[in-house]
């Protein structure tokens, strides 16, 4: 199982690195830079405020498919037709309740026809993210890894023509359509690949399995809702707060770009993560070589590029947004100091979330809404943008920290003799050396790429990665390929 993950790992990665970053970095970043702060910052409070309910639309319904499907893929056959109706059905309740919301809330004509299609769009999202959740249970990593980018592709296209092209002219409304026919394309191709698999699907409505159903999956959507509320309260209280609540929003927006970049990269690690770690468990495999492997490779190099950005955040948001100031450059700073927690929950959240701890989870999440709720009331009135930041990276860091040690003491994880040290070592060099790089190279791409050179040298000296092991892997799977 360490060796699938691996190898489906590698073709993940190098699908959407070649990708994910263009999308976020390149057309998202020179959407913002076009139509401004403000109008940003309008669509991005809008986007927060329409996946406050977006439980409804889940429900947990993907992460319980992806987790049972890799346990029980006969269970689907049952399941599909009953859970996918509940999921349509949702859909439209969450659609009217956010509209309404909305209203309440004082939204006028022009905000509330973006969110009518941004609700929509986050409908056909959810689907994606559904049918690629059944894709990955089945075990199917690689045709996944192609899917995860189909979505980002066509919106590249259409987005590149309006903002490089005198095809139309870019604006808010035309990004937000531009979504649309992308998921809708993207669902299309994910319906193809599952129609040979659901031959056999039994068109019948069952109330007790489904309700069954519904039950298991309760403490998933308790857990979907509490995140999403904890991790997108900033966005919805920034307008609410201040006076100049759509710019700072725009500001917070322009800051949390590189973090939502890494963070699409580390998200798909975890759906592929999922399924292993499900699949593992039930058939009563060992855990500890993965989970270590899965420490390794993520969080070292999560703290390299937080830190590596964190050292060079004037310069990195100069780059990326000329009109940035040094107050936009500190909110960057310590929002992308979020992405190390982060790293840790998708490691040990999922793997917690594959042992079904999902009573532990809730009451994380929960503590994790309070103080996230805590700081941004205290600090957004006074620091702004930046008092969200700070709310951003102690509710994560909290959550990491915690996921980190309810997995490892639930799963009885034991590490490999000298693992911690060789890790806490490997962590502190590269923090020092970081700091003497940015003192002698002046030049953020020089600086960042010297430190990502330490960072893969401290791994490989430290055998965080063990770079025998990973050749030889690399070297069965070409002459597997090769005798095909």
């Amino acid at each position: 199982m360490k060796k699938t993950f691996i190898s489906n790992l590698i073709l993940l990665m190098s699908v959407n690195l070649l990708i994910k970053p263009f999308w976020i970095l390149g057309i998202d970043r020179g959407v913002q830079n076009y139509v401004g702060y403000e109008q940003y910052g309008i669509y991005s409070g809008l986007m927060a405020f329409s996946l406050l309910l977006i439980t409804l639309l889940d429900l947990g319904i993907n992460t319980y498919v992806s987790s049972n499907v890799a346990k029980n893929p006969d269970k689907l056959k049952d399941e599909f037709i009953p859970l996918t109706g509940f999921k349509l059905a949702s859909a439209i309740i969450y659609v009217a309740v956010t509209l309404v919301l909305g209203k309440l809330n004082g939204f006028d004509s022009y905000r509330i026809q973006l969110l009518l299609f941004l609700t929509f769009n986050q409908i056909l999202s959810y689907f994606y993210i559904y049918f690629r959740s059944i894709i990955g249970g089945l075990q199917l990593f690689r045709i996944d890894a192609v899917l995860s980018v189909v979505d980002r592709i066509l919106m590249i296209i259409f987005c590149g023509l309006m903002l490089w092209t005198s095809f139309l002219e870019m604006s808010i409304e035309r990004f937000i359509y531009a979504q649309t026919i992308a998921y809708s394309l993207a669902i299309s191709a994910t319906i193809l690949v599952l129609k040979g698999k659901l031959i056999d699907i039994k068109f019948k409505f069952n109330l007790p399995q489904l309700t069954g159903v519904l039950k298991q999956m309760f403490p998933y959507a308790m857990l979907s809702l509490i995140m999403t509320f904890y991790t997108r309260m900033d966005a919805v209280l920034l307008p609410k707060l201040l006076v100049d609540g759509d710019y700072q929003n725009g500001v917070y927006a322009s800051a949390y770009r590189l973090l939502e970049a890494s963070n699409m990269m580390a998200v798909m690690v975890s759906m592929l993560l999922l399924p292993i770690f499900s699949k593992m468990i039930s058939e009563r495999e060992n855990l500890s070589s993965l989970v270590q492997l899965c420490t390794g490779i993520m969080i070292i190099p999560a703290i390299t590029l937080s830190y590596s950005a964190f050292l060079y955040r004037n310069e990195l948001m100069y780059v990326m947004f000329p009109r940035s100031d040094e107050f936009a450059g500190e909110v960057f700073g310590i929002v992308i100091l979020s992405f190390i927690p982060l790293a840790s929950m998708y490691v040990y959240g999922t793997l917690l979330t594959a042992n079904a701890e999902m009573k532990i989870l809730n009451i994380l999440a929960l503590l994790a809404l309070v103080i996230n709720l805590l700081i941004n009331f205290t600090m957004i009135p006074e620091h702004k943008a930046l008092g969200a930041a700070w709310a951003t990276l102690v509710t994560q860091g909290f959550i990491g920290i915690s996921n980190f040690l309810f997995g490892k003491k639930l799963l009885k994880l034991e590490f490999e003799k000298g693992f911690a040290i060789n890790f806490f070592i490997s962590v502190i060099l590269l923090l020092i050396g970081g700091y003497f790089i940015k003192n002698i190279l002046s030049n953020w791409l020089t600086g960042v790429l010297a430190i990502g050179l330490l960072s893969i040298s401290l791994m490989i000296l430290f055998r965080i990665i063990k770079l025998k092991e990973s050749l030889l892997l690399l070297r069965n799977q070409l002459d597997k390929r090769n005798n095909k």
